[in-house]
């Protein structure tokens, strides 16, 4: 079994990595200020984990069509589909979701330096610098979604607008106000009609470089736009909350308050021709869903199209015992991000894991 799940792993891997040759998907220019923009993302998973529900798998981790453009100047739009672990632990159907849908306008801009901004839609919270990642561009295989208890969020996602820019080129700032439910259903009476309104923000300081202004972070950005420090403090809140049933069934019900608060940081030196990125949080958390702190802090070093990544990450839920673990990856990025291809595994206090991973971005 494992000389099979191992060969289609490498299979899946080289026709990745001729695929991958592309660099951009296709671009419609409709007038002077108008534009489309159409791409795909695929990130195919392999994993081997001990106790698993399935112990040797082979699935469609993303599978993302995205459209982007502007209608005019100030005005710009945003959306994408997924589908998210198609096949995971053998289930044969996959589903087709609206993950991302918002439009952006430009309230105000001063110079080069300042422009402030009001996007509304299907959106990510705009909690912490892991949360609101780009998917395309993360320093490991996948998220470090260990650390993060985001509760009544459709994958960390919510329907909302948040106000977002920058004041010079140091500081940075995502304030927001969203419904605060996951779907809702009659059956399992997820949503609490007396909840508040949930707030959401996150402040980003930048002590070395520019801060930065685009729509989703990026955790490796492999040297370019040379050395920073973002140094970040975020919060989420909602009265009343109640848990989403499929983040919790034991808390299917239950009314509380949900509040959380991070310190993250990003950031990467570049030394010669090897590039060093680190970064990491600490979270606070008191939902229905989990009570306690969680933190991580992952680095790697690039040098040419080679990439050693390390991760230690702490989970600490109040009552019970902490959990550590470790990771140690190893990537090569064949086209950067356009085509690249790791291994990672992971142990400690969890169930061992290896982990492979393949992505393609056109």
């Amino acid at each position: 079994m494992r000389k099979t799940y191992y060969t289609a792993c490498l299979l899946s891997l080289a026709l990745v990595l001729v695929a991958g040759r592309s660099v951009a998907g296709p671009k419609v220019e409709i007038d002077k200020d108008s534009w489309m923009q159409f791409g795909f993302l695929g990130q195919v998973h392999g994993s081997s984990m001990e106790n698993a529900a399935d112990k040797d798998d082979i699935y469609l981790r993303r599978a993302r069509i995205i459209l982007s453009g502007q209608m005019m100047d100030g005005v710009k739009f945003f959306a994408e589909t997924d589908n998210p672990n198609a096949g995971k632990n053998g289930e044969p159907a996959a589903s087709t979701a609206i993950q991302d849908a918002w439009i952006d306008v430009r309230l105000a801009k001063h110079g080069e330096s300042s422009e402030h901004w009001m996007e509304a839609g299907l959106i990510l919270l705009p909690f912490s610098f892991e949360n609101r990642a780009t998917a395309t561009k993360l320093l490991g295989i996948d998220y470090n979604s260990e650390a993060i208890k985001l509760v009544n969020s459709f994958v960390w996602r919510d329907y909302g607008a948040d106000f977002h820019g920058n004041l010079g080129k140091k500081f940075g700032y995502r304030l927001g106000v969203f419904d605060g439910y996951d779907a809702y259903s009659t059956a399992t009476l997820e949503k609490n009609d007396d909840a508040a309104l949930r707030y959401t923000g996150h402040l980003a300081c930048n002590l070395i470089g520019d801060v930065e202004t685009d729509w989703f972070f990026t955790q490796d950005r492999q040297g370019a736009k040379g050395n920073y420090l973002s140094v970040g403090v975020g919060g989420d809140m909602q009265d009343n909350a109640t848990i989403s049933v499929s983040t919790n069934p034991a808390a299917a019900g239950i009314v509380e308050d949900s509040t959380a608060w991070v310190v993250d940081f990003q950031s990467s030196f570049n030394a010669g021709p090897t590039v060093i990125t680190v970064n990491g949080a600490y979270y606070d958390w008191d939902n229905a869903s989990f009570k306690g702190n969680t933190t991580f802090v992952e680095a790697g070093v690039m040098v040419g199209k080679v990439m050693p990544t390390a991760k230690y990450s702490l989970t600490d839920k109040d009552g019970s015992d902490n959990v550590q673990d470790y990771t140690a990856g190893l990537h090569y990025f064949l086209k950067g991000h356009n085509a690249r291809a790791g291994v990672e595994y992971r142990w400690g206090d969890s169930a061992d894991w290896t982990l492979v991973g393949i992505q393609f971005l056109l």
